[in-house]
């Protein structure tokens, strides 16, 4: 099974701090391993304010979000498949995920998707790591194993963050039920 685009979701049973709570779309799984990046870990850094630090000076709203505990320093921008550059991975139908070095400059010339996040760091699974911990086996605890759902945009990019993993456990059992009465 292709994990590739499905949301992770951390079960009320993870209290590991940074995991608790955490919905995370998986951006690749193949026999090289998993990547994701969590949707819902907004920070308090503004994104105007990441700019300064960035020595760039640009207007643009929103926050920066906590992508992962891996590579903290990888800037990525997750977002809606009406906007692509050279580097943009397709992971949905309706959602992409770029880097590019000159990614704010373009954002703040107007370039923007119409939905969109910048993300730092991501989410990294040995090859069968993920599987493993979703099937509980290998010293994975099943009950500390993440639950899935489908992934779309109103789920990641719409409404407050703080209701990200709600909705997207709502999402999960529902689609759990539907298979069982399909």
């Amino acid at each position: 099974m292709n994990l590739t685009g499905q949301l992770l979701i951390a079960p009320p049973t993870m209290k590991d701090r940074f995991w608790h709570k955490a919905v995370v779309l998986v951006t690749e799984n193949h026999l090289r391993g998993s990547l994701g990046i969590i949707v819902n870990k907004i920070t308090n850094l503004s994104v105007n304010d990441f700019t300064r630090q960035l020595n760039e000076e640009c207007m643009l709203p929103g926050h920066i979000y906590a992508g992962g505990p891996v590579n903290t320093n990888a800037m990525t921008m997750l977002h809606s498949n009406d906007w692509e550059c050279e580097n943009t991975l397709k992971i949905t139908g309706d959602i992409g995920l770029s880097s590019h070095k000159d990614i704010i400059k373009i954002l703040a010339m107007g370039s923007c998707p119409r939905y969109w996040r910048i993300m730092l760091g991501l989410c990294v699974w040995q090859p069968n790591q993920l599987e493993s911990e979703l099937a509980g086996k290998h010293g994975y605890d099943h009950n500390q194993s993440w639950l899935l759902a489908s992934s779309d945009l109103e789920t990641i990019f719409e409404g407050d963050t703080k209701y990200c993993w709600t909705q997207a456990i709502e999402r999960s059992g529902s689609e759990f039920v539907q298979k069982i009465l399909d």
